[in-house]
């Protein structure tokens, strides 16, 4: 006899679905705020005390990262505009990272010169794919906040 004809199987269900239940989050994903479920865009010094801007997903992680540094918040946050303005013109770039160690991307803008990079390498080009995809729907939707 197996355990679907003998009842096992519905008692674990059962006692799972309880144990789900009981370790449910407070907040359903319809209770949290957008902000909780949408990227942000951070402003930060590099080691050359340029100006640089980067996307952080929800979970804390950085998505992408500008290219270059700059010499003013100002003039990061007018570049990063104008991404977002021009995102149609800007060229995609995918290919092997530094070392052939996993897939980056990268875009470029008309000129060529590389403008935004991935923050991390991925070990398949479909999960880099994928990345890319997510950071361009990202890049036009996620507002610029007033506090950088």
């Amino acid at each position: 006899m197996s355990p679907a004809d003998s009842g096992e199987a519905e008692a674990s269900r059962t006692t799972s679905d309880t144990t789900a239940d009981r370790t449910a989050p407070d907040r359903s994903a319809s209770d949290r705020t957008a902000s909780d479920r949408t990227a942000r865009y951070d402003v930060h010094l590099d080691a050359e005390r340029r100006v640089r801007w980067r996307m952080i997903a929800p979970n804390g992680r950085v998505i992408a990262r500008s290219a270059r540094g700059y010499a003013s918040v100002a003039v990061c946050r007018a570049e990063l505009e104008g991404l977002r303005t021009n995102v149609a013109d800007l060229r995609p770039l995918m290919g092997r990272a530094d070392g052939g160690r996993g897939w980056s991307w990268s875009l470029a803008a008309d000129g060529g010169a590389v403008v935004v990079v991935s923050a991390r390498t991925y070990e398949r080009l479909e999960s880099c794919q994928i990345s890319f995809d997510r950071f361009v729907r990202a890049l036009v939707t996620v507002a610029l906040g007033e506090d950088w």
